[in-house]
Protein backbone atom coordinates (compact mmCIF):
# COMPACT_ATOMS: atom_id res chain seq x y z
CA UNK A 1 0.00 0.00 0.00
CA UNK A 2 1.26 3.66 -0.81
CA UNK A 3 0.23 7.43 -0.25
CA UNK A 4 0.35 9.22 -3.24
CA UNK A 5 2.40 12.24 -1.52
CA UNK A 6 5.06 9.97 -0.65
CA UNK A 7 5.64 9.71 -4.25
CA UNK A 8 5.79 12.92 -5.02
CA UNK A 9 9.43 14.98 -6.07
CA UNK A 10 11.09 10.96 -6.69
CA UNK A 11 13.37 10.82 -8.97
CA UNK A 12 12.90 8.26 -11.54
CA UNK A 13 16.44 6.24 -12.51
CA UNK A 14 16.35 4.66 -16.27
CA UNK A 15 18.93 1.57 -15.56
CA UNK A 16 19.27 1.55 -19.43
CA UNK A 17 20.29 4.80 -20.54
CA UNK A 18 21.87 5.13 -16.88
CA UNK A 19 20.56 8.46 -16.57
CA UNK A 20 17.86 10.72 -14.38
CA UNK A 21 14.56 10.22 -16.61
CA UNK A 22 12.40 12.44 -14.45
CA UNK A 23 10.66 13.58 -11.11
CA UNK A 24 6.92 12.60 -9.89
CA UNK A 25 4.93 15.45 -9.59
CA UNK A 26 1.35 13.45 -9.37
CA UNK A 27 -0.51 10.21 -10.50
CA UNK A 28 -2.94 9.99 -13.14
CA UNK A 29 -6.15 7.98 -12.60
CA UNK A 30 -9.13 6.55 -14.20
CA UNK A 31 -12.13 8.34 -14.60
CA UNK A 32 -14.13 7.14 -11.62
CA UNK A 33 -10.79 7.98 -9.02
CA UNK A 34 -11.09 4.60 -8.83
CA UNK A 35 -7.78 3.24 -9.57
CA UNK A 36 -4.17 4.95 -10.26
CA UNK A 37 -2.94 4.65 -14.07
CA UNK A 38 0.54 5.91 -13.30
CA UNK A 39 2.86 8.71 -11.88
CA UNK A 40 2.58 11.70 -13.43
CA UNK A 41 6.14 13.25 -14.85
CA UNK A 42 7.80 16.00 -15.44
CA UNK A 43 11.73 16.59 -16.98
CA UNK A 44 13.60 19.61 -18.38
CA UNK A 45 13.82 18.06 -21.57
CA UNK A 46 10.02 18.02 -22.60
CA UNK A 47 7.71 20.56 -22.25
CA UNK A 48 4.53 18.06 -21.51
CA UNK A 49 4.23 15.48 -18.81
CA UNK A 50 4.82 11.96 -19.30
CA UNK A 51 2.92 8.73 -17.78
CA UNK A 52 5.12 6.33 -16.14
CA UNK A 53 2.70 2.86 -15.32
CA UNK A 54 2.93 1.30 -12.31
CA UNK A 55 3.87 -1.66 -13.79
CA UNK A 56 6.93 -0.30 -15.25
CA UNK A 57 8.54 0.33 -12.09
CA UNK A 58 10.96 -2.50 -10.87
CA UNK A 59 12.29 -0.98 -7.76
CA UNK A 60 10.51 1.68 -5.48
CA UNK A 61 12.82 2.95 -2.31
CA UNK A 62 14.05 6.43 -2.49
CA UNK A 63 13.77 6.14 -6.32
CA UNK A 64 11.73 4.99 -8.76
CA UNK A 65 13.72 2.73 -11.14
CA UNK A 66 12.55 1.53 -14.88
CA UNK A 67 14.52 -0.58 -17.55
CA UNK A 68 14.45 2.33 -19.96
CA UNK A 69 13.10 5.94 -20.09
CA UNK A 70 11.24 4.50 -23.39
CA UNK A 71 8.58 3.14 -20.65
CA UNK A 72 7.36 7.12 -20.16
CA UNK A 73 4.92 7.85 -22.23
CA UNK A 74 2.35 10.56 -23.35
CA UNK A 75 -0.62 10.16 -21.89
CA UNK A 76 -4.39 12.02 -21.49
CA UNK A 77 -5.86 10.66 -18.47
CA UNK A 78 -7.32 12.69 -15.50
CA UNK A 79 -4.72 13.05 -13.17
CA UNK A 80 -5.43 12.98 -8.84
CA UNK A 81 -7.06 16.11 -7.73
CA UNK A 82 -5.10 16.09 -4.86
CA UNK A 83 -5.90 20.00 -3.01
CA UNK A 84 -9.97 19.85 -5.09
CA UNK A 85 -12.20 20.70 -2.61
CA UNK A 86 -14.74 17.73 -1.63
CA UNK A 87 -18.25 18.13 -1.41
CA UNK A 88 -21.17 15.77 -0.57
CA UNK A 89 -24.63 16.10 -2.76
CA UNK A 90 -25.88 17.41 0.60
CA UNK A 91 -24.04 20.88 -0.07
CA UNK A 92 -21.48 20.13 3.07
CA UNK A 93 -17.96 20.90 2.23
CA UNK A 94 -15.83 17.44 4.07
CA UNK A 95 -12.32 19.32 3.56
CA UNK A 96 -9.59 19.53 0.93
CA UNK A 97 -8.39 16.40 -0.43
CA UNK A 98 -5.07 15.47 1.33
CA UNK A 99 -3.88 12.20 -0.30
CA UNK A 100 -4.61 8.93 -1.22
CA UNK A 101 -3.98 5.26 -0.73
CA UNK A 102 -3.44 2.38 -3.60
CA UNK A 103 -2.46 -0.84 -4.23
CA UNK A 104 0.81 -0.32 -6.35
CA UNK A 105 0.89 -3.68 -7.90
CA UNK A 106 -3.04 -3.21 -9.07
CA UNK A 107 -3.26 0.92 -8.87
CA UNK A 108 -6.90 -0.14 -7.02
CA UNK A 109 -7.61 3.37 -5.01
CA UNK A 110 -7.66 2.23 -1.22
CA UNK A 111 -9.11 5.23 0.95
CA UNK A 112 -9.31 9.06 0.18
CA UNK A 113 -7.59 11.06 2.90
CA UNK A 114 -10.10 14.49 2.84
CA UNK A 115 -8.95 16.47 5.40
CA UNK A 116 -8.73 14.01 8.50
CA UNK A 117 -11.52 11.91 7.51
CA UNK A 118 -11.38 9.04 5.08
CA UNK A 119 -13.73 8.44 1.96
CA UNK A 120 -14.21 4.79 0.42
CA UNK A 121 -13.52 5.25 -3.54
CA UNK A 122 -16.79 4.19 -4.43
CA UNK A 123 -18.95 6.97 -3.06
CA UNK A 124 -16.96 9.43 -5.77
CA UNK A 125 -19.63 10.37 -8.23
CA UNK A 126 -17.52 13.02 -10.07
CA UNK A 127 -14.22 14.91 -9.68
CA UNK A 128 -12.41 17.88 -11.87
CA UNK A 129 -9.08 19.73 -10.48
CA UNK A 130 -10.46 22.10 -8.00
CA UNK A 131 -13.74 19.66 -6.83
CA UNK A 132 -14.46 16.04 -6.03
CA UNK A 133 -18.15 15.28 -5.23
CA UNK A 134 -19.13 12.60 -2.92
CA UNK A 135 -22.40 10.99 -2.32
CA UNK A 136 -24.14 11.92 0.87
CA UNK A 137 -25.82 9.43 2.78
CA UNK A 138 -28.60 11.36 2.26
CA UNK A 139 -28.98 10.11 -0.88
CA UNK A 140 -28.28 6.57 -1.10
CA UNK A 141 -31.19 5.75 -3.14
CA UNK A 142 -30.84 8.73 -5.22
CA UNK A 143 -29.64 7.73 -8.73
CA UNK A 144 -27.01 10.71 -10.37
CA UNK A 145 -25.81 10.39 -13.73
CA UNK A 146 -23.19 12.31 -15.54
CA UNK A 147 -23.97 14.43 -19.02
CA UNK A 148 -23.02 12.06 -21.77
CA UNK A 149 -21.57 14.14 -24.17
CA UNK A 150 -23.51 14.79 -27.23
CA UNK A 151 -22.32 13.49 -31.00
CA UNK A 152 -21.98 15.99 -33.31
CA UNK A 153 -24.48 15.36 -35.98
CA UNK A 154 -23.31 14.66 -39.84
CA UNK A 155 -25.18 17.69 -41.68
CA UNK A 156 -24.62 17.49 -46.06
CA UNK A 157 -25.20 20.90 -47.54
CA UNK A 158 -24.08 21.59 -50.54
CA UNK A 159 -20.83 23.62 -50.95
CA UNK A 160 -18.74 25.45 -53.26
CA UNK A 161 -15.07 24.81 -53.54
CA UNK A 162 -13.00 28.21 -52.16
CA UNK A 163 -9.36 28.31 -51.95
CA UNK A 164 -8.39 29.18 -48.00
CA UNK A 165 -5.29 30.76 -47.18
CA UNK A 166 -2.84 28.42 -45.55
CA UNK A 167 -2.75 29.73 -41.57
CA UNK A 168 0.86 30.05 -40.50
CA UNK A 169 0.92 27.13 -37.53
CA UNK A 170 0.09 28.20 -34.21
CA UNK A 171 2.32 27.49 -31.12
CA UNK A 172 0.39 25.63 -28.28
CA UNK A 173 -1.09 27.80 -25.86
CA UNK A 174 1.19 28.01 -22.48
CA UNK A 175 -1.08 27.23 -19.45
CA UNK A 176 -2.26 30.15 -17.55
CA UNK A 177 -0.30 31.19 -14.28
CA UNK A 178 -3.19 29.61 -12.05
CA UNK A 179 -3.50 26.35 -13.90
CA UNK A 180 0.25 25.89 -13.50
CA UNK A 181 0.38 26.78 -10.04
CA UNK A 182 -2.45 24.42 -9.56
CA UNK A 183 -0.23 21.40 -11.41
CA UNK A 184 2.12 22.07 -8.83
CA UNK A 185 0.40 23.12 -5.59
CA UNK A 186 2.29 20.24 -3.62
CA UNK A 187 5.40 22.51 -3.46
CA UNK A 188 4.20 25.29 -1.63
CA UNK A 189 4.70 25.37 1.84
CA UNK A 190 8.26 23.45 1.37
CA UNK A 191 11.36 24.27 2.89
CA UNK A 192 14.13 24.22 0.15
CA UNK A 193 16.99 22.09 1.09
CA UNK A 194 20.19 23.55 -1.09
CA UNK A 195 20.29 26.93 -3.19
CA UNK A 196 18.98 26.42 -6.71
CA UNK A 197 21.34 29.03 -9.11
CA UNK A 198 20.90 29.23 -12.91
CA UNK A 199 24.20 30.50 -13.77
CA UNK A 200 25.14 32.89 -11.19
CA UNK A 201 21.80 34.00 -10.56
CA UNK A 202 19.94 32.72 -7.57
CA UNK A 203 16.40 31.21 -8.02
CA UNK A 204 15.95 30.08 -4.35
CA UNK A 205 17.67 30.37 -1.67
CA UNK A 206 18.76 27.28 0.58
CA UNK A 207 16.07 27.95 3.68
CA UNK A 208 13.40 29.49 2.06
CA UNK A 209 9.88 28.88 2.25
CA UNK A 210 8.81 27.77 -1.43
CA UNK A 211 6.10 30.11 -2.38
CA UNK A 212 4.26 30.80 -5.99
CA UNK A 213 6.33 33.40 -7.03
CA UNK A 214 9.56 30.86 -6.81
CA UNK A 215 7.34 28.52 -8.19
CA UNK A 216 7.17 30.72 -11.23
CA UNK A 217 10.54 31.89 -11.02
CA UNK A 218 11.36 27.82 -11.09
CA UNK A 219 9.45 27.31 -14.20
CA UNK A 220 11.15 30.53 -16.01
CA UNK A 221 15.15 29.70 -15.12
CA UNK A 222 13.78 25.37 -16.70
CA UNK A 223 14.28 24.49 -12.79
CA UNK A 224 11.45 23.06 -11.90
CA UNK A 225 12.96 19.26 -11.06
CA UNK A 226 15.40 21.01 -9.25
CA UNK A 227 12.71 22.72 -6.94
CA UNK A 228 10.81 19.46 -6.74
CA UNK A 229 14.07 17.33 -6.17
CA UNK A 230 15.22 20.15 -3.65
CA UNK A 231 12.78 20.76 -1.65
CA UNK A 232 10.92 19.18 1.75
CA UNK A 233 7.76 19.23 3.65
Amino acid sequence: MKRITDQLAKEIVAVAEGERAGVVINAFTDEKLSRVRGYKTVNDEDVAAKLLPLRRVVGDKDALVVKTRLHLKDANFPECPLGAKAYDTAGTLLGVLRDLLFDETTGNILSLEVDQKEVAPDRVLSFGKNTLVVRSPLHDDTSFKKSAKRPLKKTTAAFSVVTVPEKEPTETPVPSDETFLQNYAFLLGRTIKKTILNGDAVVAEEGAVVTAEIVLRARENGKLVELTVNSRK
